[in-house]
């Protein structure tokens, strides 16, 4: 029975191993991609990324309906009326009086950013009646008016009138932030997706070789105890080293499908959906430059300051912030409004002659005033203006969070950086002493002075080795990836611009 299990875990093992090396006819398609072909995937496919797209593109909506304030506005009414009323006065000289009116009144309207309002209108009035003391009947009246509302204190002013449009620009303005950061964070991720898949992959790698190593060790163990060389305790136990590194890849080909999942999502959603194989190109090795700590922690932080999205985006908020409070102030004036009005009228017995009259100039009417509210309480005003005041004092404690979080994470990655590379120093050193002691144990083996244990032992141990040698150079590319997300330079590292990739990729499925 256990011969049986051993030759199945063999076998099993054998057969992931062809299926890496792509000798089996079934094998699944591959894709083979570098970091900033998986990068550049990411940023076509991705639907977070794709979904983000479209909120500047919402602002801007938002932004041009914020400019429809101050759009002109056309109108007209039209009436007609009849009118039948006893006389109450002997001198009229009828018993019924009788009139009818119709009336057609056109003009434009608009409210300038200043907050100046002006009404240009043309109004023509038809009157007739049954009196017979009227001097003019049908009677025509033609007017050409304008109106004008100025305010003084209260809505005075572009300032104070064109806040929304400035919140709508500054909320367009933190959307292409926010979809900045969305895109650094992206990119990191796939960053991360790939160096762990390329570990994931160089670290089955290992545990192949240790099979390879393994199933040689027990196959020769087997000879040697059919001649009566070693004892049968030396098979068992080779067999069982066969049993664990069967294991060993079984865990590791779960790492590489679970690390190929999360890039693929990343990359391209629809790999998921097939059994397409994504093959890295890269290799974790060390191509970056020895880093001074303390330089790049202090360039890094000025860096920082200015090209990391989510900061550059607390100041547009302060801004918002800023006219959102200085509007409020505004409303809590009194309502003081200057009225101006002139009208040139032409009154006739018929169409044309009203016309003339109009144009000639003589008769006219015009007016102005002043029209003042105060509200007593005004407490939603001032409400506004305090809550205001209040949202400006918590937005800035938030800036000095983010800078101290900036800080961190600067440090931290700075930290890192230093440390991979002497872990890789390390590990290096560590990899080439345990192959040194696998190949003295293989030696000794030979000359039968080591056991199995011990040549299995050291095959664990070198392949451990190994794969701590791979973690440190890909956490060392993780790192630079991390301190450059961090002082906000990972996206002009990829040659990423922000502004052509706003644009909507895929329609909706």
């Amino acid at each position: 029975m256990r011969r049986f299990a051993f030759a199945f875990s063999a076998a099993f093992a054998l057969t992931l191993t062809a299926r890496a090396g792509g000798s089996s006819p079934a094998a699944p398609e591959e894709i083979r991609l570098s970091l900033r072909e998986c990068v550049h995937l990411a940023l076509n496919h991705n639907l977070d990324i794709e979904i983000s797209r479209y909120q500047p593109w919402i602002e801007d909506q938002n932004l041009r309906g914020a400019f429809g304030t101050f759009d002109h506005v056309l109108y007209a009414d039209a009436s007609t009326g009849r009118n039948r009323l006893s006389a109450r006065d002997v001198l009229v000289g009828v018993p019924v009086l009788s009139s009818e009116d119709s009336l057609f009144r056109t003009g434009v309207r608009r409210t300038l950013p200043a907050g100046v309002t002006y009404d240009v209108n043309v109004a023509i009035e038809r009157e007739q009646s049954n009196n017979p003391t009227a001097l003019i009947d049908p009677l025509w009246q033609q007017s050409f008016g304008v109106q004008l509302s100025v305010p003084v204190l209260r809505g005075a002013g572009e300032e104070a009138n064109t806040t929304a449009i400035v919140l709508a620009r500054n909320a367009r303005r933190v959307s292409v932030a926010d979809f900045e950061k969305l895109l650094t964070d992206t990119v990191l991720g796939v960053q991360d997706a790939y160096w762990t898949l390329v570990a994931a992959i160089e670290v089955k790698k290992f545990r192949e070789q240790a099979l390879e190593v393994a199933r040689k060790l027990f196959e020769d163990n087997q000879v040697r105890e059919r001649r009566g060389l070693i004892a049968k305790v030396d098979v068992t136990e080779a067999e069982a080293g066969v049993a664990s590194q069967v294991e060993g890849i079984l865990t590791a080909e779960n790492a590489v499908q679970d690390a190929m999942d999360r890039l693929k999502r990343l990359v391209d959603p629809a790999l998921l959906r097939n059994d397409t194989q994504i093959v890295p190109l890269d290799a974790p090795g060390v191509q970056e430059e020895a880093l001074d700590e303390k330089r790049a922690v202090e360039r890094g932080l000025r860096d920082a300051m200015e090209r990391r999205a989510e900061y550059r985006a607390i100041f547009v908020e302060l801004d918002s912030l800023d006219r959102e409070l200085a509007r409020n102030r505004n409303e809590a004036l009194p309502k003081l409004t200057a009225l101006a009005s002139g009208t040139f009228l032409g009154v006739e017995d018929d169409f044309s002659g009203s016309t003339r009259e109009g144009r000639s100039g003589d008769t006219y009417a015009w007016s102005f005033g002043l029209a003042l509210e105060i509200p007593l309480e005004n407490r939603s005003a001032d409400s506004a203006v305090r809550r205001s005041e209040l949202d400006r004092r918590r937005l800035n404690l938030r800036r000095q969070s983010l800078e101290d979080l900036i800080l961190v994470e600067v440090r931290e990655a700075a930290r890192e950086i230093k440390t991979t590379e002497r872990r890789i120093e390390a590990t290096a050193r560590a990899r080439v002493l345990a192959k040194e002691r696998f190949d003295g144990e293989e030696s000794r083996r030979d000359q039968g002075l080591r056991t199995t244990f011990h040549v299995l032992d050291a095959r664990t141990k070198l392949t451990e080795a190994q794969s701590n040698e791979v973690r440190a150079k890909v956490d060392h590319a993780t790192a630079w990836a991390r301190f450059r997300r961090a002082t906000g330079g990972l996206l002009a590292h990829h040659d990423i611009l922000v502004d052509s990739n706003l644009a909507p990729r895929q329609p909706a499925r």
